[in-house]
């Protein structure tokens, strides 16, 4: 979930994200994004769009780290 400012860039990103996958990226619960994340907010986003992996399969929980 992201918690900052709304601009242009991310409401590019918002309709292009619910457009390849089908849901709004804004909602995302599993991972969270700060007004102080922004820009790694906007790199993660284009980083899913362009390889086809959703959000929160970028950061996947590994059981194993504990």
């Amino acid at each position: 979930m992201y918690s900052g400012k709304m601009t242009k860039e991310l409401e590019k990103l918002y309709a292009e994200y619910k457009a390849k996958f089908g849901y709004d990226v804004g909602g995302v619960m599993d991972l969270e994004y700060t007004a102080n994340d922004y820009s790694e907010y906007v790199k993660d986003i284009q980083k899913s769009l362009s390889t086809g992996v959703q959000l929160p399969d970028l950061y996947p929980d590994n059981e194993d780290e504990f």
